[in-house]
């Protein structure tokens, strides 16, 4: 941004003119002084008056000699009073520059004032235009987005109203023979989903198990003493385990103390509950080609099991999900639950059975 110079009378510098000025005064005053010096000494000669030597009286002074020196004082005293008077001049002037001076300084401070106001400002509408400019270029790539979605819509507009003028339409059942199920053995993959409010999130269960396993090895005395214990572990991918583990034999504490008896840990029930800030998927975002619900089928070998815990308002959800699973090429398990209720187990309980 380009800034105007300051005023001329601004860069106007008072020391030179009041040297000048000081300088004309004093040779003024000294050329009256040597004038009224001259003018006193000077001798006065009248006309027609006989000379010294023609009247032999030398030593006689001469009237008229008196009143030119009277007159040389005269004009010497009014050459002092013009010199008082322009040295009092000059002090005005002086004063008068010194005001001149005091003023120059208060205006360059308001000029340097006005100039950070400047700068200020300037940086403000720099700011402000960048901002604008970012808010134009967003308007222009909203209004190409606009466009492109204009276009496709017009394209489906057009394969629809060709679609209807279509006469025959054909119409294809697909029937699917159900298959027979089987009850899964424990060294089978088994990947966990469960499914409820109409969206799937992956149930990281071995994950959440090898932490269980890893927490009792770090408990294992306390467990054997106390006979029952309870743990939690997670949260791993928005799901936690909470469970409790049993000391299941007929021995003592004072057997264990002196060394002898088998002890067996048993893990008698588990249950795996959500976090609050826990991420799922609905079903358009788990059809998705990089959905997190495909990425976790890549993890495994096709023919493996896929387990879902289903709650009763997203059977519909869990449908379109079996259908792609067997697709590619995995066996499915559905564990429908009541609503409300965790998702749980226990030794006791049963295991998957896929299709």
């Amino acid at each position: 941004m380009s800034r105007r110079p300051p005023p001329a009378e601004q860069q106007f510098g008072s020391d030179s003119f009041l040297d000048v000025v000081a300088n004309v005064v004093g040779i003024l005053i000294i050329l009256m002084v040597l004038a009224g010096m001259r003018a006193a000494r000077a001798p006065v000669i009248l006309k027609g008056s006989p000379s010294a030597a023609e009247t032999n009286e030398p030593d006689q002074a001469s009237p008229p000699t008196d009143d030119a020196a009277e007159t040389g004082r005269a004009e010497l005293a009014a050459l002092q009073s013009q010199a008082e008077k322009l040295q009092g001049d000059l002090e005005q002037l002086r004063l008068a520059a010194d005001e001149r001076e005091t003023r120059l300084s208060e205006l360059q401070s308001q000029d340097a004032v006005i100039r950070n106001r400047l700068a200020a400002l300037g940086s403000t509408l720099e700011t402000e235009l960048s901002a604008l400019e970012q808010n134009r270029r967003q308007a222009e790539e909203l209004s190409a987005a606009a466009q492109a979605v204009r276009v496709k819509l017009t394209k489906r507009q057009a394969d629809v109203a060709a679609a209807e003028q279509q006469t025959h339409r054909v119409e294809r059942l697909e029937h699917r023979i159900t298959p027979v199920s089987r009850v899964l053995s424990e060294n089978e993959t088994e990947l966990h989903f469960r499914c409820l409010g109409g969206k799937v999130a992956a149930v990281p269960v071995d994950d959440l198990v090898e932490r269980m396993k890893t927490q009792m090895e770090r408990q294992r005395d306390f467990i054997i003493r106390s006979r029952r214990y309870a743990g939690s572990v997670g949260p791993v991918r928005g799901f936690s385990m909470h469970y409790i583990v049993e000391r299941e034999d007929g021995t003592t504490l004072d057997s264990l103390r002196a060394g002898g008896g088998i002890v067996r840990i048993i893990v008698s029930q588990w249950e795996i509950v959500p976090e609050t800030d826990l991420d799922a998927e609905s079903t358009e975002g788990a059809l998705r080609g990089e959905s997190v619900f495909r990425n976790e089928l890549r993890k495994v070998e096709p023919g493996s099991t896929i387990t879902f815990w289903v709650y009763p308002d997203s059977f519909a959800l869990y449908r379109q999900l079996q259908a792609l699973c067997h697709r590619e090429g995995f066996t499915v398990a559905a564990r429908p639950m009541p609503a409300g209720i965790p998702i749980m187990g226990s030794p006791k309980g049963s295991r998957s059975a896929a299709q």
